[in-house]
């Protein structure tokens, strides 16, 4: 029955489908005073004959999804988030070139060049930083150390440019480094006007082989009950 009711050829996803995910490990890089991911062997073959691990990380580790809790109180936890919000067709534009806020001019100037149709609802922001969130275990310390710092300033949005996210009725807006707001900041404006706007935010996606144009978007957090986020696994589909 079910050969006759599953066609390949109505597969609606034929394109390439390209995983958008940073991946948790013992080197994944970590928000300052977020806890670090432990992956744990508490079963073995030899012994069990199974394999099973305990895993620890925080709710924002690797590429994520910010829950409105995260920053408003009274905010949806995670498992409660739509999660058509968080597919759909997206556009990827590309500001690996700058650095520092980018502003609601800088987004309406990129969005009007690209000629897109008015059936975009989610926006995906590629900065310099996919290069920065993978390497290897000997420079994870000195990493972390320089996290922060003057020699680490990508892109971020700054109150017109999240403003603007809300007023174009954008459903998702993704990034690829750690935080929408500038590392530094302690009352975090874009994280409130976009979350209190009702704009998903992915954080920590990996856009450093992918190149600026229009895909299918899907992204599903963990269903942590009542949590302020959650890991995500994040894919784009082509449409050639």
């Amino acid at each position: 029955m079910w050969k006759k009711v599953f066609n390949v050829e109505k597969n609606p996803f034929k394109g390439k489908i390209i995983d958008i995910t940073t991946p948790i490990s013992l080197f994944t890089r970590v928000f300052p005073g977020d806890p670090k991911p432990a992956i744990e062997k508490v079963c073995t073959f030899e012994k069990e004959g199974c394999a099973v691990s305990r895993l620890t990380f925080g709710s924002h580790t690797g590429t994520h999804v910010d829950a409105p809790s995260h920053v408003l109180n009274n905010g949806l936890s995670v498992d409660k988030l739509e999660l058509a919000s968080l597919m759909g067709i997206a556009l990827l534009l590309d500001f690996s070139s700058l650095t520092g806020a980018l502003t609601a001019d800088i987004l309406e100037k990129a969005f009007l060049n690209t000629e897109v149709s008015e059936n975009i609802s989610i926006l995906l922001l590629k900065t310099e930083d996919s290069s920065l969130k993978r390497k290897g275990a000997e420079d994870i310390n000195s990493q972390n150390e320089e996290f922060g710092g003057e020699e680490f300033d990508p892109a971020y949005l700054d109150e017109s440019a999240a403003s603007w996210i809300v007023e174009k009725r954008f459903k998702t807006i993704g990034i690829d480094n750690f935080s929408v707001d500038i590392l530094h900041s302690e009352v975090l404006p874009a994280h409130h006007i976009l979350l209190s706007g009702n704009v998903n935010i992915v954080e920590c996606l990996e856009f450093s082989s992918v190149d600026a144009g229009v895909y299918f978007f899907l992204c599903l957090p963990l269903k942590i009950e009542g949590c302020d986020g959650a890991p995500a696994r994040a894919l784009l589909i082509s449409y050639s």
